[in-house]
């Protein structure tokens, strides 16, 4: 069967998906450092057929947030589940009331300026985000950082 995109359905991260989010996330290099501190909250998962195809989560501090773990199992790339699950964790993040998003990255720099994303210097980040585990110890120093403001108006 041919994976759609209208077999996919994003839902909150419930706790017990924690192993499977771990474990996509190990497959794709990334790093798994912290999941478990801010897990389900923040989360979201993409299924399709019942599977965990993919996740992407957003640990908050304070006003801002931590856009972390954007992964997609490798047969379903290219099919429109990351930008559902950027979506899906921007919305989250303005309905809460967060400021601005932001995300280190050594591997997807020309993905996220499609969302409004743009690049920042490492030294620019608030308090909080650098005293996360992600910025602080699992994403080297040579990973773009990069943010996005949540408080402008968009328009439709």
């Amino acid at each position: 069967m041919t994976a759609t995109r209208s077999r996919i359905r994003i839902r909150p991260a419930a706790p017990g998906d924690e192993p499977l989010v771990r474990e996509l996330l190990v497959q794709a290099n990334l790093p798994p450092d912290g999941l478990g501190d801010f897990f389900a909250d923040g989360y979201a998962v993409a299924e399709a057929d019942g599977a965990i195809v993919g996740a992407e989560g957003v640990e908050v501090y304070a006003s801002d947030g931590l856009l972390r773990s954007a992964v997609v199992a490798p047969p379903w790339r290219g099919r429109g589940v990351g930008d559902a699950l950027t979506r899906d964790r921007i919305d989250w993040a303005r309905a809460r009331g967060l400021a601005a998003l932001y995300l280190l990255t050594t591997t997807a720099m020309e993905y996220f300026p499609r969302f409004g994303f743009a690049h920042i210097a490492r030294e620019a980040a608030p308090p909080g985000i650098r005293r996360s585990r992600e910025f602080a110890d699992a994403c080297p120093d040579t990973a773009a950082f990069m943010w996005l403001s949540l408080t402008r108006n968009i328009e439709s």
